[in-house]
C-alpha cells in the first residue's frame, strides 16, 4: 500500500469510525454552522473562514465565509496537517512555516494564503473531526483574545454537530418506536383474534364433555358405583378447570390491547366487583371494607378485570385459621393514584412477589388456579401507564398496589 502524502493521526481508524457515527457528510449541513463561520471571520477580522471536515481521502469544506464550500484532496489541505498537531495552529506567514510552505494553497498552485489559524474540532470521545480555520492573503497576527475566541467557536461547532447527531438518533429511535408500536398493536390484535377463535373452538366440545359427564352421574349404574361416580366427578372437575383456564387465557390476550379511556368511578366499579363475587364471599364469610375511592381515567372494563382478579385471589388464598378480611383503599401519590387491595391471607414470600406475575407461576399449588391472573393484572396496569406491585400486609397477608397516573397515557 502506498504511503499517504499527508500526516495521519495515530487514532485514524477510530477517528474515521467516530466521523461515520456523526454522519456529517451524509446529512444536510446544520444551518447553525454558517453563523459560526461568520462570527469567526468577524471576531478574527479576516475575510475567510471555513469548517473543514477530514474524511479518509478528502477535505470537506461544509461551511465557509469568503470561500465557496467545496471538496479537495486531503493531501492538498493545510488542515490535514493541523488535525495531527497537539494544539491550535497560528501562522502569521505560511511561506515561512516549513509545514505549509510547499502547500498548493500557499505556493500559488491553488491559492496564495499567507495568514492561517485553525482550532481542532475535537470530539468528546477524543478524535479530531477537522478544523475551524480562518485565513487571509495578507500577513497578520491574532490577539490572545481572538485566539481564545477561535477555540471557543471550534468547541461550539462540535456542540452543534453533537446536537444534530443526537437529534438524528432521537428521530431514528422514535421511528423505531413507531414501528415497534405498530407491530405490537398488530400482534395484540392477532393474539386477541387467535385467543377468541381458540376459546370458541375449545368451549363447544368442552361444554359437551361437561354435559355428558353431568348426565353420567344421574345414571343409577354410575351413581351407585363409587369408582365410576368418582371418575365422573374427576372429569367434571377437570373440565371446569379447563374452562377457567380458557377464560383466563382469553382475558390475558384481551388485556392491554386498545384502551377505551374515560372517567371511571372506582366506588361503583368495586361494588360491582363485590356483587359479582357475592356467592364465594358468602361461602367463605369474607368481610370487605371499601374506603372512599376516587374517579380515575381508565378503561373501565379492563380495570374491572384487574380488581376482580385481585379480590378473587384474596378469597382463594385466605387463611383457614382466621376470617377473611379484604380492604380496598386509594390515596393520591405524586402525579397519580395508588389503589390497594389488602388481605389477611397466606401472603407471598418476598422472593416470589415478582415471580408470581409471570405466566403460569403458582406459589400455592394446593389452591386451584391457572397462574395467569396476576400476569393479566400486570399487563392491564402497564397498558394504563401504571404499575402493579405486591407487598406484605402488616400482621400477615398480601397488599396488591395498583399505581395509576392522573393523566393516563396508554403504553
Amino acid at each position: 500500500m502506498a504511503k499517504a502524502s499527508f500526516p495521519v493521526p495515530a487514532d485514524e481508524p477510530e477517528r474515521l469510525r467516530v466521523l461515520q457515527r456523526y454522519g456529517i457528510l451524509r446529512a444536510p449541513v446544520p444551518p447553525d454552522l454558517a453563523s459560526i463561520v461568520e462570527l469567526a471571520s468577524y471576531v478574527c477580522q479576516v475575510p475567510h473562514s471555513v469548517i473543514n471536515i477530514m474524511s479518509a481521502e478528502h477535505a470537506n469544506l461544509i461551511a465557509a465565509v469568503g470561500f465557496e464550500p467545496t471538496v479537495c484532496d486531503r493531501s492538498d489541505s493545510m488542515c490535514a496537517v493541523t488535525i495531527v498537531e497537539p494544539a491550535p495552529v497560528f501562522v502569521p506567514d505560511a511561506r515561512l512555516d516549513p509545514r505549509f510552505a510547499d502547500n498548493p494553497w500557499v505556493s500559488g498552485d491553488l491559492g496564495d494564503i499567507r495568514f492561517y489559524a485553525a482550532s481542532q474540532l475535537r470530539t468528546p470521545e477524543g478524535p479530531v473531526l477537522g478544523t475551524l480555520c480562518v485565513f487571509d492573503t495578507q500577513v497578520r497576527q491574532l490577539t490572545a483574545s481572538q485566539r481564545g475566541a477561535l477555540d471557543k467557536l471550534a468547541r461550539m461547532v462540535v456542540d452543534v454537530l453533537d446536537l444534530h447527531r443526537h437529534q438524528a438518533l432521537l428521530h431514528q429511535a422514535l421511528q423505531a418506536a413507531d414501528v415497534a408500536r405498530s407491530e405490537l398493536e398488530r400482534s395484540n390484535r392477532a393474539l386477541q383474534q387467535f385467543a377468541g377463535q381458540v376459546s370458541h373452538d375449545l368451549r363447544n366440545p368442552l361444554t359437551g364433555i361437561l354435559g355428558h359427564a353431568e348426565n353420567l352421574i344421574d345414571i343409577p349404574a354410575i351413581a351407585n358405583d363409587p369408582d365410576a361416580s368418582f371418575c365422573a366427578q374427576r372429569v367434571i372437575g377437570s373440565a371446569h378447570r379447563m374452562r377457567t383456564m380458557i377464560e383466563d387465557v382469553l382475558a390475558l390476550a384481551s388485556a392491554g390491547g386498545q384502551l377505551h379511556l374515560e372517567p371511571v368511578n372506582l366506588n361503583a366499579l368495586v361494588h360491582a366487583v363485590i356483587e359479582d363475587l357475592d356467592s364465594p364471599m358468602r361461602t367463605h364469610r369474607a368481610r370487605v371494607t371499601v374506603e372512599d375511592l376516587p374517579v380515575v381515567i381508565a378503561d373501565g372494563t379492563q380495570l374491572r378485570v384487574l380488581l376482580q382478579n385481585l379480590v378473587s385471589n384474596a378469597l382463594k388464598f385466605r387463611r383457614p385459621d382466621r376470617p377473611c378480611q379484604i380492604v380496598i383503599t386509594a390515596h393520591a401519590h405524586g402525579h397519580g393514584w395508588e389503589i390497594a387491595v389488602i388481605d389477611n391471607g397466606r401472603g407471598i414470600p418476598p422472593q416470589d412477589r415478582q415471580r408470581v406475575m409471570d405466566l403460569f407461576t403458582r406459589v400455592h399449588p394446593d389452591v386451584e388456579g391457572s397462574g395467569i391472573g396476576l400476569a393479566t393484572c400486570q399487563r392491564i396496569a402497564t397498558a394504563h401507564g401504571g404499575a402493579l406491585r405486591l407487598q406484605e400486609t402488616p400482621g400477615g397477608g398480601t397488599t396488591a398496589v395498583l399505581t395509576l397516573p392522573t393523566d393516563t397515557t396508554p403504553n
